[in-house]
């Protein structure tokens, strides 16, 4: 989570450094038609640990000439996963955030692709299991890459179906290995912002 906000404020730190070269006239104007701000609440539908649970996520950043998405993102599982007695039993926690980038294909039409792309850091937690002392790291690495279906259902919002790959790597926790967390997500999105680019001034 301190990465994604790290990020945020990274990006808004630059806009507005940016910005302070043009007159402001409104609250706004001080950003380039070429880039915009978005926020993108998310969706995944996904296996952890072979069960199926919920996955609420966010996106945030800028978009650059209406194609370019440059961010952070942070997911975590909604429900807890409840392992089998191979696995050490007891209900896993799992959260996992970094580096957002996407492309948009044809984003001015009113259905379009666009290809998410994320990776960075993820760490586990288990309670309740017969395994007393952790064994490993908590942390583990991630990339997530996806195909979405959007739609420009609003000129300040866009819904997208599609879905991912969730791939991991340095999974050491108590008996948790790659395959584990590794899995394809159903993804849900609705990414908010300022997409009439021809019409701002």
């Amino acid at each position: 989570m301190r990465i994604l906000i790290v990020m945020i404020a990274f990006f808004f730190c630059v806009i507005q450094v940016n910005g302070q070269k043009q007159k402001k006239t409104h609250l706004f104007a001080d950003i380039p038609k070429d880039v915009s701000l978005f926020i993108n609440p998310t969706f995944q539908f996904s296996a952890i640990a072979q069960q199926y649970g919920s996955i609420p996520g966010i996106r945030a950043g800028v978009i650059i000439n209406k194609r370019l998405i440059i961010g952070g993102v942070y997911n975590y599982n909604f429900n807890e996963i409840t392992l089998p007695e191979l696995k050490g039993g007891g209900q896993l926690q799992m959260q996992w955030g970094g580096l957002h980038l996407e492309y948009t294909l044809w984003p001015q039409q009113f259905v379009h692709l666009t290809i998410p792309i994320s990776a960075g850091m993820g760490q586990l937690k288990t309670t309740g299991g017969t395994i007393e002392t952790m064994t490993g790291s908590p942390n583990f690495l991630f990339a997530e890459t996806g195909l979405l279906i959007e739609f420009n259902i609003w000129k300040h919002a866009k819904l997208g179906l599609g879905g991912s790959h969730r791939h991991t790597k340095n999974v050491t926790y108590n008996l948790l290995t790659t395959s584990d967390l590794s899995a394809f997500a159903f993804v849900a999105s609705v990414k908010f912002g300022f997409f009439d680019y021809d019409k701002r001034r």
